[in-house]
């Protein structure tokens, strides 16, 4: 069994990346996704054949193939570039992901799902069957097992990986005006994705993101078109490329008859700029498992949480302290309160001071507490207030006052 070692590709119309014997070509992550009957199987195909081909030395591509369909891109593609094609037909989320470690483990240079989609209904069907339906509270579960267990991996494993799917709609809520002036909301189709994880597309994952679609040529017979009785075409609509080299570009792909050594090429050269620029980086980048239940309470309330709490509550003494000493409502009064209001955090409203950082206002409200302690506070007019906020300033940024406990928490 030929097994995943790179090989130096075999020169082309177009210069590729020059990989040397010791050298692993760094693995591409790619999702395809589009209706029925699109191209996806076979543009798969065709890339990892081309890849297994030019740049492994022909190693094995191992599918996850929960429709058992790959069989006959087995005898036409593969078995004419002398490439083995491992075709497993689980169907179960685990036994997909355990797949990764498999194709590893048994030298494969690709590993494809097709398609992801019904093993993401499968992982929700399991999760069904146990408890009858998903309440609100087990879809972070799910999310869990979908983006630690498969995704991780599907981004971090050695091989090259391609996920397809089936096409899913994106819907948005929309308001309309009826002719009687009363309002309506409906669903609005406003795009399309990867119909897999749920509410995140798969999408999301992949460093590169093929949409595919078929058009048909018109045929003419006597010089006339006939719509719709012409070859079929497949088009590819590139709605991400992380390395940005294909971005927003679209690729037609004639379908053939029959197959022929080296016929990957239309394919592969529609997304080779992709695989150079990966190789460019000439590293691997893995993702770190990780948690932030350390930012978490016992009673489940977030950093986040608490750092609001902290600011509306200074907030609250701010107001407090300024309404101490500059709560008059006559214009002097009020300018006085919005002079040093800004002089301290640089705002005069209550609605701006609201947005600044939690630390910038922790600062201000010190400084009104060393203004607190002056024995010999001048209220009388607003220049002597100014001079001595400007001194209560100074002195703080000094580290010259005395510290106290802003708050009790």
């Amino acid at each position: 069994m030929a097994t995943a070692q790179p090989l130096s590709p075999q020169p082309q119309s177009s210069p590729v990346h020059d990989f040397t014997e010791k050298t692993i070509p760094v693995p591409i992550k790619c999702g395809i996704y589009g209706p029925q009957g699109s191209g996806k199987s076979t543009s798969a195909a065709l890339m990892a054949a081309a890849i297994s081909a030019q740049f492994y030395n022909c190693a094995p591509v191992f599918v996850v193939d929960p429709e058992a369909a790959w069989q006959f891109l087995r005898r036409r593609i593969f078995d004419v570039e002398g490439v083995e094609l491992i075709q497993r037909p689980y169907s179960s989320f685990k036994d997909m992901v355990d797949s990764l470690q498999e194709a590893e483990k048994m030298g494969a240079c690709c590993w494809i799902v097709d398609p992801l989609t019904l093993i993401w209904n499968e992982l929700l069907d399991s999760f069904k069957q146990k408890l009858g339906y998903i309440p609100i509270d087990k879809w972070q579960d799910v999310r869990q097992l979908w983006n630690g267990d498969y995704i991780r991996c599907f981004l971090n494993c050695g091989m090259n990986c391609l996920a397809l799917g089936r096409l899913g709609t994106d819907f948005e809520e929309r308001e309309e005006t009826l002719k009687n002036g009363e309002t309506k909301t409906k669903l609005v189709k406003v795009g399309t994705k990867f119909k897999a994880g749920g509410g995140e597309s798969f999408g999301y994952e992949p460093h590169l993101l093929l949409e595919l679609s078929l058009e048909r040529k018109n045929r003419k017979v006597n010089g006339q078109e006939r719509e719709g009785e012409g070859r079929m075409v497949h088009r590819a609509d590139v709605l991400k490329d992380r390395t940005w080299a294909l971005n927003g570009r679209t690729f037609r792909w004639s379908d053939k008859a029959k197959y022929e050594r080296g016929g990957f090429r239309q394919v592969w050269e529609s997304i080779r700029l992709h695989f150079e620029e990966v190789q460019a980086t000439m590293q691997r980048v893995s993702i770190l498992p990780g948690s932030s239940q350390s930012l978490i309470s016992d009673s489940g309330d977030s950093e986040f949480y608490y750092q609001r709490r902290r600011k509306e509550a200074i907030s609250a003494e701010i107001k407090a302290c300024l309404d101490l000493y500059f709560a008059g409502r006559g214009k002097e009064e009020v300018q006085v309160r919005l002079a040093v209001s800004n002089l301290i955090w640089g705002v005069k409203s209550k609605e701006a001071a609201d947005q600044l950082p939690l630390e910038q206002l922790e600062r201000g409200l010190r400084i009104l507490h060393v203004y607190e302690n002056l024995p010999d506070k001048k209220l009388d007019d607003r220049a002597s207030v100014l001079e001595q906020i400007t001194e209560c300033v100074q002195e703080y940024d000094r580290g010259e006052s005395e510290e106290c406990e802003t708050l009790p928490f």
